[in-house]
């Protein structure tokens, strides 16, 4: 007989997907190689929690027949019953029966090299360093001193954050647009626009080595709160050119990391659930992992991907489930946490929660059986926290 596992485990599904016409970006998304639409992000894979490829087509294919393993793919690929494709894929990883019952080991297969995690950009120059660290503290000032509330509401009314969350992340306000000299910033190009709005900095290994701006588009919270961007693209976020995205947050080696969706959802989660868990985010779905972020990553037991429920959430939670069986994802109780809590959700019950089913899990699938009342103990200590605060 045949080992159809071992068939699965054996066929490189990206290679097979590739070979039906699937161009992988760099985001390992493609136009579906099934019903050739021409969504350049419609077809993903990734790895499951079973440790197997699977496939989905988030777009035209259809309900039941949009995802599946390297089998599934082939049947709907070739157009052939699950008998002639199963017959097929063993013959082309090399897995055949001897007539007795009994495996052949397979031939072995030319690996396919896959990068998930990219290289880590070089790090921003000295000088560009210095010149974040004095715009931050500047913004940081103008949010101290700001003669309107408008920045204020926006960050504690609409956003949720207290003032120590506001002051650990070091978010400022910079209430004009500037364009700075490019050589304080070690550029030689045209000069360098720091936007009006909410400052981000984001802080790797003591220095900012990246800076986003929420600026106030028209019709928007921000906007409201300020006034709407003027005379300039309509971007919601704005880096300062130069700077070197990477993992945004606080990571201290808690077994349990939280990975949000933007940086706001994550300032609100650690503000609530920092005692039982470490809070990031790759600054949206679409980003990918470095090494460097890795191996921040590398210390945590589960790694909880609260993805917005979209597309692109769905596309983020595809990529790091590939990454890693460590990671699971969840949708939040809203669209994001911000607007759960908007709600009136209760974050920290919910992130606690949470974690007390995975972990559970996790020690289910490790030791046979979690402790006797594990979960339960977990989730009176998080109500009783709640019920504190």
């Amino acid at each position: 007989m045949i080992d159809i596992k071992l068939i699965i485990e054996k066929t490189d599904l990206i290679a097979l997907a590739e070979e039906a016409g699937a161009q992988f970006n760099s985001s390992h998304s493609s136009r579906c190689p099934i019903h050739h639409g021409n969504n350049p992000t419609a077809f993903h894979i990734y790895r499951g929690q079973d440790g197997i490829q699977h496939y989905h087509c988030f777009t035209n294919c259809p309900e039941g027949a949009n995802g599946g393993d390297a089998i599934a793919f082939y049947m709907r690929w070739r157009q052939v019953d699950f008998k002639t494709a199963v017959a097929e894929l063993a013959q082309r990883a090399g897995v055949a029966s001897n007539g007795n019952g009994q495996r052949l080991e397979p031939r072995p297969a030319k690996p396919v090299a896959r990068v998930l995690i990219d290289q880590p950009d070089d790090p921003p120059s000295e000088t560009w360093c210095a010149r974040a660290l004095a715009f931050s503290a500047y913004t940081q000032c103008e949010l101290l001193e700001a003669t309107s509330k408008g920045p204020w509401d926006y960050l504690m009314i609409d956003r949720g954050l207290d003032i120590n969350t506001i002051r650990n992340f070091r978010l400022g306000y910079n209430p004009r647009d500037v364009f700075d000299d490019p050589a304080k910033w070690d550029q030689d190009a045209k000069r360098v626009w720091c936007p009006r709005g909410i400052v981000i900095p984001h802080a790797h290994d003591g220095q900012i080595r990246f800076v986003n701006v929420r600026r106030p588009l028209p019709g928007d919270a921000l906007a409201a709160r300020i006034g709407a961007v003027k005379d300039l693209k309509e971007t919601k976020f704005a880096g300062v050119r130069g700077g070197r995205r990477g993992l945004f947050g606080i990571i201290t080696g808690k077994p349990v990391v939280v990975l949000a969706e933007g940086e706001f959802d994550t300032m609100l989660a650690h503000q609530v659930a920092s005692s039982f868990c470490d809070v990031a985010t790759l600054g949206g779905a679409r980003h990918r992992l470095d090494s460097h972020d890795a191996a921040l990553l590398a210390g945590a037991s589960i790694i909880v991907a609260v993805l917005d429920d979209d597309e692109a959430g769905q596309r983020g939670a595809a990529y790091l489930a590939s990454v890693t069986a460590r990671v699971v994802t969840v949708i939040p109780p809203d669209h994001d946490l911000t607007d759960a809590w908007k709600r009136g959700v209760n974050l920290r019950q919910w992130v606690g929660g949470l974690i007390a089913q995975k972990m559970e899990t996790l020690l289910n699938r490790m030791n046979g059986t979690a402790p006797d009342g594990w979960l339960e103990i977990y989730q009176r200590a998080i109500d009783a926290e709640a019920g504190c605060e």
